[in-house]
């Protein structure tokens, strides 16, 4: 899977680039088709905000999340992610050619 994060208005420290690319490698169990994933960090006066971006095989998954702390605000957004990434693997398995 290749991880592409983009930092506007801040520089992210390369702890916090090794964190996010240790969690999205993780998700990895919940859909094992991931081509790719952005990751943009966005640093507002006191918001800070996330948004992840999962290309998959045909399908595209998109997580944004708002938060006082960009560590609340990352965990927000791979919790979100990780819902999607399961719901879609359910429908794939549970459907049934007619």
């Amino acid at each position: 899977m290749e991880i592409q994060i983009t930092s506007r208005r801040n520089k992210a420290s390369q702890t916090l680039q090794d964190t996010i690319t240790a969690e999205l490698t993780k998700m990895e169990k919940f859909f094992d088709k991931i081509t790719s994933a952005h990751v943009i960090l966005d640093s507002e006066h006191v918001e800070k905000t996330v948004e992840i971006t999962m290309s998959t095989q045909g399908r595209q998954v998109v997580a944004f999340a708002k938060a006082e702390s960009i560590g609340k605000a990352i965990d927000e957004a791979l919790a979100k992610t990780e819902r999607q990434l399961k719901k879609l693997n359910q429908k794939i398995k549970s459907h049934k050619p007619a």
